[in-house]
């Protein structure tokens, strides 16, 4: 039988092991203790100051909670170290009247704050100069100073304000290339580059209305742009629904890998479809489903 001293003694490349992990040991327990003294975050005022209602100008309560909840929010980002993917800062000219949301978005507000302004400009706001974009409370001095050169007003003789003209433009959607695109009035080079890019996926407009599936186009902007173009469906590529390969179909934007898989597993085990409506046998071909992609399938 071993006596207590055997039981109890190590040799030298256990006494190292024990050694190493004694360190190792200590260094986490170090680390729990000082980690909320290294990395608590910055405080963050629970009180909307006075000052702060003064720059709303006379704004209701209401408004200026849910504008220092904005603040708050853009605040705590900063403190943490993390750039808000909001704050694009593609600056370009343009004229605060009418411009879109998106846009707004691009100059680097928030959504809510460029739905701020929408809002101004839906209770008949509008922009006759500089500092009226300057006293909207959405927008920091900060921000106004960046913005300030590119802000373009017309105005005529009268001082007052008037909608620029746009210009008179109309091209076949289908066949637009981004240098003939970018001539429409509201549609900037990677605006067009992606209508490209979509276009070449779908393989095709079948209608402008899709024009709006495109980043960077809503409601407002389609608005804006779609009396500039024509759209003829016949330049539109179908897909066969008898012959199309999962990996061909599920390459439209419309179809996703899992329908794309059902429709031609259904296809090997009941044969060809007779006519295009069949389609919708497959159970996750809904009538909606259908709708969007029969402009895009032949049998």
């Amino acid at each position: 039988m071993k006596n207590w001293k055997e039981l109890f003694s190590f040799t030298k490349q256990e006494r190292n092991g024990i050694g190493v992990l004694c360190f190792l040991l200590v260094g986490v327990i170090a680390y729990l203790v000082l980690k909320p003294a290294l990395f608590e975050p910055a405080s963050v005022p629970t009180e909307i100051p006075a000052e702060y209602y003064e720059q709303l100008n006379k704004a209701e309560e209401g408004e200026a909670v849910k504008v220092f909840a904005e603040k708050v929010e853009v605040e705590v980002a900063f403190m943490a170290g993390q750039r808000s993917v909001y704050q694009q800062n593609e600056l370009f000219l343009f004229n605060p009247n009418g411009l879109a949301e998106s846009d707004w978005v691009r100059l680097g507000l928030t959504p809510k704050q460029a739905q701020s302004v929408k809002n101004f400009e839906a209770k008949g706001g509008n922009f006759k100069s500089k500092d009226d974009v300057k006293k909207l409370y959405v927008i920091s001095p900060e921000k106004y100073n960046e913005l300030e050169q590119y802000i373009v007003i017309p105005r005529d003789s009268s001082n007052t304000f008037v909608k620029k003209e746009k210009p008179k433009v109309i091209m076949e959607l289908n066949t637009a290339d981004t240098t003939e695109l970018v001539k429409v009035w509201g549609i900037w080079p990677s605006v067009a580059k992606r209508i490209v890019d979509y276009r070449f996926r779908l393989g095709g407009f079948h209608s402008k209305e899709q024009l709006m599936e495109v980043y960077g186009i809503d409601q407002t902007k389609y608005t804006e742009i779609e009396s500039s173009f024509t759209c003829d469906p016949s330049y539109v590529t179908k897909l066969s629904v008898n012959t199309a390969t999962v990996s061909e179909l599920k390459k439209h934007p419309y179809f996703t890998p899992t329908v794309a898989g059902a429709l031609v597993n259904y296809r090997k085990q009941h044969g060809n479809f007779k006519q295009l409506s069949d389609i919708m046998q497959c159970k996750l071909i809904t009538q909606d489903l259908y709708d969007k992609l029969s402009p895009y399938l032949t049998l």
